[in-house]
């Protein structure tokens, strides 16, 4: 759960992600209060033990989820507030998604956003989740 107050990260608690993401492909259609976000992602397990797919991602909504082409049924993965999990996945697979997200009322100023009619991106540190689901 996110708070207004920041929370220390320490190394102590890091752990190294259970998968990798080797390309990612993007696809915009742009609309103010409406743009859809379609990705391809390229995921790999990072280890030998199999583990859920667990990627951040905030005021998403998702339109539809696919594994190697194969439309995923609701049942299959489980959305909270900030992420997707997917507790049955390959060693080696394409994610495909496509989201909506709403740029012209995003105040935040992270993630796609509008600014004087144009849209403007903030990525950095945590914005990039603001776009699509990420690990």
């Amino acid at each position: 759960m996110r708070t207004d107050v920041p929370q220390p990260i320490r190394l102590a608690d890091y752990h190294p992600p259970a998968y990798l993401i080797d390309e990612a492909y993007l696809d915009f259609d742009l609309a103010p209060d409406r743009t859809r976000v379609k990705a391809r992602l390229k995921v790999r397990r990072a280890g030998e033990r199999p583990e859920p797919l667990v990627l951040d991602g905030v005021r998403l909504k998702p339109v539809s989820i696919a594994i190697d082409g194969a439309p995923l049924a609701a049942a299959r993965y489980q959305i909270d507030d900030e992420r997707l999990t997917i507790a049955d996945v390959p060693a080696a697979f394409t994610l495909e998604t496509e989201v909506e997200i709403d740029p012209e009322n995003n105040k935040a100023l992270e993630g796609l956003y509008m600014s004087g009619g144009r849209f403007c991106t903030q990525c950095e540190a945590e914005g990039f989740r603001k776009i699509t689901w990420w690990p």
